[in-house]
């Protein structure tokens, strides 16, 4: 007898003494709905931030660290050994710009659990990620009751919206933009933008400014000024967002075209 008979045989006996369910039964999933998705002072805290933060923040609670970052190596096993440090983390509370959802604050609620020694170990590190990434983290005791205004200025100063004024684009944000909202069309199978790989003779990929690896050339489709212009996209989007200029090499004199 081999070995697939003896597993065959080994499932008939289970089934027959109730042991494994039989092809026919549904697996039941033993999942239910928790109902500490908030804590009380995290609701009260949530409410306040409602009022006031008004509409200029999209208000996201309890965010995984895994989804809002990722690891800068070259490195795959140091990548996933950093992912492994963040990926149970969570932010109390995230807000993000309304419009595109991109990060602007991060806010940890402080209540006395925040006192234990291992927990203040755990807070050292996460301000060390969110510094390392560059996202503000602001702490915020909880209390009985909060001053609505003085907690909207702290977060607007903390988050960089205070009376900011939006830039001139470029035309390399442009295109940023462009991918952004059409992706390539090799990574997510939308139209939008191009992918042209391998790169013309004479263009190696550069590195990804972001993440590191090597980036895929690619070309806007979509209607506007930047239409048909070409750069440098991270292979990895939209996870990574990193983008270079795209400068094409004279095939004659191998100089940069501008």
């Amino acid at each position: 007898m081999n070995v697939s008979e003896k597993q065959g045989c080994l499932e008939v006996i289970l089934q027959v003494l109730g042991l494994k369910p039989t092809s026919t039964e549904r697996e039941v999933l033993p999942y239910r709905i928790r109902d500490d998705f908030l804590s009380p002072a995290e609701l009260n805290f949530y409410r306040v931030l409602q009022s006031a933060i008004g509409d200029w923040a999209a208000i996201c609670p309890k965010v995984s660290l895994g989804d809002l970052f990722y690891a800068k190596s070259r490195e795959y096993r140091t990548n996933v050994a950093y992912r492994n440090k963040i990926v149970r983390k969570h932010v109390d509370f995230l807000l993000c710009d309304p419009q595109s959802m991109r990060p602007l604050l991060g806010i940890e609620l402080d209540d006395a659990s925040h006192r234990r020694a291992t927990r203040q170990e755990r807070d050292r590190f996460v301000e060390q990620v969110f510094a390392a990434a560059g996202l503000p983290l602001q702490r915020v005791p909880v209390r009985f009751s909060y001053n609505t205004r003085e907690l909207a200025a702290t977060l607007k100063q903390r988050a960089g919206v205070n009376g900011a004024q939006v830039a001139p684009q470029t035309g390399l944000e442009a295109c940023s933009q462009i991918e952004a909202a059409s992706p390539a069309v090799d990574i997510a199978k939308k139209p939008g933008t191009a992918t042209l790989w391998p790169p013309p003779s004479g263009d190696a990929p550069p590195l990804c400014p972001k993440c590191g690896q090597p980036m895929v050339l690619r070309v806007t489709k979509k209607k506007g000024p930047y239409q048909n212009r070409r750069f440098w996209g991270c292979r990895d989007f939209p996870r990574c967002r990193g983008i270079r200029e795209y400068e094409p090499k004279d095939e004659h004199s191998g100089r940069m075209q501008r």
